[in-house]
């Protein structure tokens, strides 16, 4: 009997612990599955080189578990959203509208203030010229930076309800390059350093990098033109990011298809190129341009879309100098991934496929290669946020 006793009472614990560690188990999942606000821009007119399908700002909730989207709404009255960005405080996003002469004086930027399930306009500035491609925002708040294509960056005071307004700045850049392709200056990307104590402007159309310092005790003079480094020559550097822990620099270059690695000065500004290595394949013989560039937020690896060879290149960083070697090629599962991104918590890549109208989920190994997962139906996709 006192056996029998011993053995239920024995059963009953382990029945109990076992509720309570899968109890546990299941808080620790729910706790680690968090999710994200996901906002995708697109083009919504047929232009000379893409026949826009979009509906304007896609708004999406990202499920960290799985790395899959659900869609909330979209935003639309907008023209071109080709660029966008979030503020850092969850309140307010930011997108320019890349247009022409046919729909007005010059291209717009529109800020708007996040709701739980879509966009309150706040109000809108023009650009100062046309083809507005990117735009980038200060962690406090302070100001907003628009490159626009067609060679004239601007710089935005941020109000106290998250408007824009009056620029403040902007700059006509000057000067080609040897490429067809570089007829004038193309200001492509404004990327603020992970201190936001200066901005880089990478110029398609000249092969220089621009580097300001950023003024923020002074909002009628934001930028202050410090100097500029010199690529190698056809090379058209586009877009731009800083690694998280070391003081490294990449740049992606669109018509040489090569990544950039630069060692960066936290106290100058300045950058030096160290290292140069192609995003292709050795043996592809067809036609390419790079697009976008990234860094998991570990550190460890780096990611680049080519569009034309419709894929992703990763490589491995070395912790210590931050130099790049090859891992693979990634197929996009679609035709031109003009822009990508890397999910907060460094599991997944989402390539957006501008002409097949699709966005590919790809999860990142502990190796870095990228396998793919799932694919998103989103018309003319071309710019990919997560909050």
């Amino acid at each position: 009997m006192q056996y029998l006793k011993l053995c239920t009472f024995l059963l009953a614990v382990i029945v109990l612990l076992g509720c309570e560690s899968g109890t546990k188990t299941t808080q620790s999942t729910a706790k680690a599955a968090k999710t994200y606000a996901a906002f995708i821009g697109t083009y919504s007119k047929k232009e000379g080189h893409v026949d826009g399908k979009g509906e304007g700002i896609y708004l999406y909730q990202l499920d960290s578990a799985t790395g899959y989207l659900d869609k909330i709404g979209v935003q639309d009255g907008i023209v071109n959203p080709s660029f966008l960005t979030p503020s850092a405080d969850g309140k307010y996003l930011y997108a320019v509208e890349e247009i022409g002469s046919d729909v007005d004086e010059a291209g717009r930027v529109v800020a708007y203030r996040l709701a739980d399930d879509h966009l309150e306009k706040i109000n809108q500035q023009p650009t100062f010229a046309f083809a507005p491609c990117h735009v980038s925002t200060d962690s406090k708040g302070r100001y907003v930076f628009v490159a626009n294509y067609v060679g004239v960056i601007a710089v935005y005071p941020v109000a106290e309800n998250g408007g824009l307004e009056v620029a403040t700045f902007h700059e006509a850049f000057q000067g080609k390059g040897p490429h067809s392709r570089q007829d004038a200056s193309h200001p492509h990307s404004v990327n603020l350093s992970p201190d936001e104590q200066y901005l880089y402007v990478p110029d398609l159309g000249t092969d220089n990098i621009y580097t300001y310092k950023i003024n923020y005790d002074t909002p009628q003079k934001p930028l202050t033109k410090i100097g500029a480094t010199k690529v190698h020559p056809t090379s058209g550097p586009r877009h731009f990011t800083f690694h998280p822990t070391l003081p490294k620099a990449y740049v992606v270059n669109e018509l040489s298809c090569t990544v950039t690695l630069m060692d960066w000065d936290k106290s100058t500004g300045k950058l030096d190129t160290v290292q140069s290595i192609s995003t292709l394949p050795a043996d592809f013989k067809g036609n390419n341009n790079c697009s976008d560039i990234h860094i998991t937020p570990n550190g460890q690896f780096l990611y680049a879309a080519n569009r034309g060879h419709n894929s992703i290149v990763g490589y491995s960083i070395d912790p210590n100098t931050g130099a790049l070697s090859l891992i693979d090629h990634a197929p996009t599962q679609g035709e031109v991934p003009r822009n990508f991104a890397i999910s907060p918590d460094g599991r997944f890549l989402y390539a957006a496929n501008q002409t097949s109208d699709n966005i590919v989920i790809l999860s990142i190994g502990k190796d870095g290669k990228l396998k793919y997962r799932k694919e998103e139906k989103v018309f003319t996709p071309v710019c990919i946020q997560f909050q």
